[in-house]
């Protein structure tokens, strides 16, 4: 999935995980470039699918 989505990204894992730290949720770089991953795959699956018809 990695090759799929290799545009500019906003999110930077180390930025994921401070915001996630400051919620109450710990997690590590690794996973969160992963949930990073995930998350831009399916915002880019639900514009494909709703907006461009």
């Amino acid at each position: 999935m990695r090759n799929i989505l290799q545009k500019k990204r906003n999110i930077s894992p180390e930025q994921a995980v401070k915001i996630l730290s400051k919620n109450g949720i710990n997690i590590d770089k690794n996973d969160a470039q992963e949930m990073l991953e995930i998350m831009y795959f399916l915002a880019k699956l639900i514009v494909d699918q709703n907006f461009k018809k």
